[in-house]
């Protein structure tokens, strides 16, 4: 596909950095660099939520882009010219790409790891001004768990999709300080009310509470399993199914998308990723159709549509009466986290090498992602974080190892109140399988046992809610591509 001259005018208009900052955005992004970096003197460049830069080429699919195609290297030189440039305009010779991310998405990593490996090959090849470590001048700031686990994932990244080696990780911890922010800005009253939430040992009406709005795969699949296992009259449990569509066909069209599809036989995703128990609990949820179709949204949504385009959102501190309502309501809570199913890749074996700023070898790996546009790392969302807040014990179906990471950013979990045995296991059938298991289990529990795990979790959850909304928990973990 050839960019068009007004395609580039517009890939340009659409990139997001301190040339078109406000001030106090400016402000607010260079405050936060400067405690992580220790300087200033990056250019900074953040990504554009309304027009992404690589928006509309027919090439081009989020999570998986075509790097061997003539556009995208075309698009990489483009950007890379145009910030080299504005960034001599005001003596910078360095970059960050800062992100407020939910973890790695491939697309923000590959393309801006190449963008900064054509800058580095075109401008500082050869040039004594700077040292060899070129890459020290290239960074990324990733909203994911700042832990080890996600520099051993980011290094198989790189070894998988061809990252610039020596450019600058960071991960950061800063959705769970947006919460503390929130917290601590909310009023006195909806403090004491938060505070008083959970904080005695009482019989409630429901086992489980279980939020779900888009209906991911995995998602669909654990409401399967909740479904198949006839758990789902003991909890509050939600997916989104199209409820805000307007017409039977596109509500049809939504139910044979998520759910239908992957009931069939030798159907590709369910044999890939659920071989073993995937097409049964798929069509239990094809049998329960009429069941499934009623499970309406739960909980306050993100963006409301009064302010869907205002850049505001609801406050996640405040849980909304009705989030607030049900966490009084059930005993545990199940997470599913934004990335549940570990990567799989293909291989192109089509890249053009031509280039001389490309690496040298002849084919690359991409990510297929069913579930999500985000690839293998640990990150705790407000999926996570509300119930925190909220204390109530929960069972978080995550990646493997998801648990032992939070344990080590300061947190208390469950055992062996609750069996935490499932996030040890690797396989993501099996740790799901495990997950459903331990579900089951507690559903069957009576009140008066419940009665006594409130009691034994309350200083664990009492010590959480004073973690998550500590205002200074500012966390980092810096490393280099290698």
């Amino acid at each position: 596909m050839e960019l068009t001259s007004k395609m580039k005018v517009q890939m340009q208009a659409n990139l997001h950095t301190e040339v078109n900052m406000s001030p106090d955005e400016f402000l607010t992004h260079s405050t936060q660099i400067l405690h992580i970096l220790g300087t200033t003197d990056h250019f900074i460049i953040t990504p554009s939520i309304e027009s992404p830069i690589l928006d509309g080429l027919d090439d081009l699919t989020l999570g998986k882009v075509n790097v061997s195609s003539e556009s995208y290297h075309e698009i990489v030189e483009l950007i890379g010219r145009y910030c080299w440039e504005e960034a001599q305009k005001r003596n910078k010779n360095k970059f960050v790409y800062k992100i407020e991310s939910e973890g790695y998405t491939y697309l923000d990593l590959k393309f801006w790891s190449d963008v900064f490996w054509y800058i580095s090959i075109e401008y500082m090849e050869g040039n004594t001004v700077f040292p060899q470590d070129k890459g020290a001048h290239f960074t990324q700031i990733w909203g994911c768990a700042p832990h080890s686990i996600n520099m051993r994932y980011l290094n198989e990244h790189h070894t998988k999709y061809h990252l610039f080696e020596g450019m600058s990780i960071v991960c950061t911890n800063t959705l769970e300080t947006a919460n503390a922010g929130e917290y601590r800005n909310t009023t006195d009253e909806i403090k004491a009310s938060i505070e008083k939430l959970n904080s005695k040992p009482k019989i409630k009406p429901y086992k489980f509470l279980f939020y779900n709005n888009h209906p991911k795969f995995n998602r669909a699949y654990f409401v399967g399993q909740i479904i198949r296992r006839n758990l789902h009259p003991k909890g509050l449990m939600s997916i989104n199914l199209g409820h805000h569509l307007e017409t039977e066909e596109e509500k049809e069209e939504e139910f044979m998308n998520s759910i239908e599809q992957f009931s069939y036989p030798n159907n590709a995703d369910t044999e890939t990723y659920f071989p073993e128990t995937g097409q049964e609990v798929f069509q239990a949820l094809v049998n329960n159709k009429e069941l499934v179709q009623s499970l309406e949204p739960l909980g306050k949504t993100r963006w409301s549509e009064e302010n869907r385009n205002s850049g505001t959102y609801d406050s996640y501190s405040a849980l909304g009466e009705d989030t607030y309502d049900h966490c009084q309501k059930c005993y545990f809570a199940i997470i599913t986290e934004t990335k549940y199913l570990q990567d799989r890749t293909n291989v192109d074996l089509h890249i053009n090498n031509h280039l001389r700023w490309l690496t040298v070898e002849t084919d690359h790996e991409f990510p297929i992602t069913i579930d999500t546009n985000f690839i293998d790392c640990i990150t705790f969302t407000e999926k996570t974080s509300k119930f925190l807040l909220a204390k109530m014990p929960f069972i978080l179906a995550g990646m493997p190892g998801s648990l032992s990471v939070l344990r080590q950013q300061g947190f208390k979990t469950f055992s062996p109140y609750i069996n935490e045995a499932y996030d040890l296991i690797e396989n993501d059938e099996d740790r799901a399988v495990a997950i459903c298991d331990e579900v089951e289990r507690l559903c069957h529990l009576s009140d008066e046992a419940w009665l006594e795990i409130q009691e034994g979790l309350l200083p664990r959850l009492e010590h959480n809610f004073k973690v998550i909304t500590h205002t200074r928990r500012n966390q980092y973990f810096r490393f280099f591509v290698s």
